[in-house]
């Protein structure tokens, strides 16, 4: 009976070891809230994060919902449309600012407008639609991974600056619209 109950013991503290192990290499993950309401934005989105093993990604589809996800779950990351159905993007950052723990979380505008005026919104980025999928995955990939860009990205997100850093992606190839006869 010993040394079954020896045996039973030793296996336990070997897997117990062999978790401890994983949990303490294991990427720690983040989770980013993407406040979209077009839902092929939102599909496209939710495709690039299926990309990120280390990221879990919270859909709101409107300011208010934004609010409630952030609340409930502190973001590690931002990622904000800019012409949401009840409010625009910059208004629902300041909103998003003044809830606790959300200061100084990394902000970027995802956005199809023109971003005149975003400037001093507090985002640290501004993403372009439509997005090339590549460098998306890659621009996430650093700022999910690499401790010192979110930190990087932290701070330009928090202080005043003329500008945010613009993240501008080639637009997909597109066909010329067929002409119609007599038409210019």
């Amino acid at each position: 009976m010993t040394s079954i109950d020896d045996a039973h013991a030793h296996r336990e503290s070997a897997q117990s070891e062999t978790l401890e192990q994983a949990s303490a290499n294991a990427v720690p993950i983040q989770t980013v809230l993407y406040v979209e309401d077009h839902p092929v934005n939102v599909l496209l989105m939710q495709a690039l994060f299926s990309k990120c093993p280390q990221a879990h990604l919270v859909v709101a589809t409107n300011g208010e919902d934004g609010m409630r996800a952030a609340a409930a779950r502190l973001p590690d990351l931002l990622l904000l449309d800019l012409r949401l159905p009840d409010c625009h993007g910059t208004e629902l950052l300041h909103r998003l600012r003044a809830l606790p723990g959300l200061a100084d979380v990394p902000a970027v505008a995802v956005t199809a407008e023109d971003t005149a005026g975003v400037s001093e919104c507090g985002f640290g980025e501004i993403w372009h639609k439509p997005m090339d999928m590549q460098a998306t995955l890659r621009r996430l990939d650093l700022l999910l991974a690499a401790p010192t860009e979110r930190s990087a990205l932290r701070m330009r997100s928090t202080r005043a600056r003329s500008a945010p850093e613009q993240m501008s992606f080639p637009a997909a190839p597109t066909t010329a619209a067929p002409r119609l006869p007599g038409s210019r």
